[in-house]
């Protein structure tokens, strides 16, 4: 009886699209007030994510917001900023008949994020049959793009500064969203700085990666005193990543019995 709904409180349709989640289709299609259901079997699941597509064809796809995954238009895929959830199922079974991660772990209980690492689209929020310390709800309601940085301060690099990224607008172009720090530095298209690797000079005190920065750098580094990820803890609530190491107010753990659902553009939050 366990599952993950999404509820689309939107004033139009929108699309789920998710990966990893077996036995349920990639896409499904939501009018407003309707809700998708994604039962999650006994074993467990690991590594699933979802997020919502607006302005698609018939098909789920060609999305004007939210085709960060193929089939890609002609001007190539959206940068992945999308508003979304992320999870690892419990299993409710003995150890020995549970799934295991892609580390060789089984898995015990569930898992899950509501992320703003690489940008934000949707206002959601993430609510959960069961409420207990570690297992609380996500409240990203007052997400909205108008709020998304157009002069950032990015010019702190690893080693040396960047004085080309002292005032870097975060809106994606021609397609709707707001990109991170991090994905704004490495994105190469749709009004992104370019190709380079989150562990490159320019954009590893914003990406984070571990090596060469430690969570401990991280923190104490520049991508927290950012106008992005103060925006997103304050829209957020403080309940959402906002960057790589920012699991205190982005992780959650919870019994493998929970039900989580996720309302997109909430006007009250759904009930479980």
């Amino acid at each position: 009886s366990r599952a993950f709904k999404v509820v689309n409180q939107c004033a139009d349709t929108v699309w789920i699209q998710q990966q990893g989640h077996t036995g349920s289709p990639a896409v499904t299609k939501l009018a407003k007030g309707d809700t998708a259901t994604y039962p999650i079997p006994d074993a467990g699941l690991p590594s699933t994510r979802y997020w919502p597509k607006t302005g698609c064809d018939d098909t789920g796809n060609n999305c004007k917001l939210g085709q960060s995954s193929p089939p890609c238009p002609a001007n190539g895929c959206s940068p992945p900023v999308d508003s979304k959830m992320e999870a690892t199922w419990g299993c409710t079974l003995p150890k020995e008949q549970c799934v295991k991660t892609a580390q060789g772990h089984h898995v015990g209980n569930t898992f899950w994020n509501s992320s703003a690492v690489d940008g934000f689209t949707l206002p959601y929020t993430v609510v959960v049959s069961q409420s207990s310390e570690g297992c609380s709800e996500a409240n990203c309601a007052m997400l909205d793009q108008s709020q998304c940085p157009s002069s950032e301060d990015l010019s702190q690099g690893l080693t040396k500064k960047f004085p080309a990224d002292a005032a870097v607008d975060l809106h994606v172009q021609n397609g709707g969203g707001c990109f991170s720090p991090c994905m704004a530095l490495t994105y190469p298209t749709f009004g992104g700085k370019g190709i380079q690797p989150p562990s490159a000079d320019a954009a590893a005190l914003y990406c984070c990666p571990t090596p060469p920065v430690s969570s401990e750098q991280c923190n104490a580094g520049p991508v927290v005193k950012t106008k992005y990820v103060e925006a997103v803890h304050k829209m957020c609530l403080d309940t959402a990543y906002a960057f790589a190491y920012d699991d205190a107010k982005g992780l959650r753990q919870c019994d493998p019995t929970v039900t989580v659902t996720m309302t997109l553009c909430p006007g009250v939050p759904a009930a479980p």
